[in-house]
């Protein structure tokens, strides 16, 4: 398993995200966009992939969160699409092996819906992306993701079984579920893990601090993982408003990783 953490998008900011990665043993680095990504330029996407080659750090996964892939208005849907396609071509010219998207939304739509909308629009993109070297992790439970149980997975799969699990247990238990099961069951289907921590109170979120400092049991999540031979990045997500900016960004990275380094070989 490889280590990875959310960067910041800004070139600056990546620059230092790059030295800190190379400096604390991390081989990665993700990188996410909602809306922005309309803004995003190849240009951009270049100059990134050098600040990454000047520092030895791999692009670990790109990540398109938010747009509908199957939205009924057919305007919406071309767009995002498109989006698709040139995440597609960022992702190839980053050198990721990891393309992280949602499974759209048909708003009022069953599952079976849902899965014939996704199955009807994505294999053209899938191909694009198999033939960049990529792998498509779908992610879970929210943004426009049709996919909020394991259940949506297993019928998806039924049409479509190239795809995987972006996982991350701290939403699906966010969401209201056990993520052990997942693991367990279709531990062999998860392409991508985010590491998130959190610590719930009185049945509330109240932090999200560094693994370890909460209710998630990574040493289950991680022999799971094991179990079925994941050998994708583990990728740290600083989040929320006090773990996730400065000061306590970094100390959050380091920290994770620490506790995490007990599990690893």
């Amino acid at each position: 398993m490889k280590l990875a953490f959310i960067a910041v998008n800004d070139l600056t900011a990546l620059e230092a995200d790059a030295r800190f990665a190379a400096e604390h043993g991390f081989t990665g680095l993700e990188f996410n966009y909602w809306k922005g990504f309309e803004d995003l330029t190849a240009d951009t996407v270049a100059q990134m992939r050098k600040i990454l080659d000047r520092h030895g750090v791999k692009a670990a996964s790109l990540g398109l969160w938010g747009w509908n892939h199957t939205a009924p208005d057919a305007d919406e849907r071309r767009v995002s699409l498109g989006h698709l396609d040139r995440a597609i071509q960022f992702a190839e010219t980053l050198g990721a092996s990891i393309l992280i998207t949602g499974g759209g939304q048909v708003p009022g739509g069953s599952l079976d819906d849902n899965v014939s909308a996704f199955a009807e629009v994505i294999p053209p993109y899938l191909q694009r992306a198999q033939n960049a070297g990529l792998k498509m992790a779908l992610y879970a439970v929210h943004g426009n993701s049709f996919l909020d149980s394991i259940e949506a997975y297993e019928r998806l799969w039924a049409q479509i079984p190239d795809v995987g699990i972006k996982f991350d247990p701290a939403n699906i238990r966010h969401h209201g579920d056990d993520y052990l099961p997942w693991l367990r069951d279709h531990g062999d289907r998860i392409f991508h893990v985010h590491i998130k921590e959190h610590l719930y109170m009185d049945g509330k979120l109240v932090s999200q601090p560094a693994a370890g400092m909460g209710d998630i049991h990574w040493g289950k999540v991680m022999a799971f993982l094991y179990e079925h031979k994941y050998e994708g990045y583990l990728c740290f997500e600083p989040h929320g408003p006090l773990w996730g900016r400065p000061p306590l960004r970094e100390k959050m990275l380091v920290l994770t990783k620490k506790h995490l380094s007990q599990f690893l070989m």
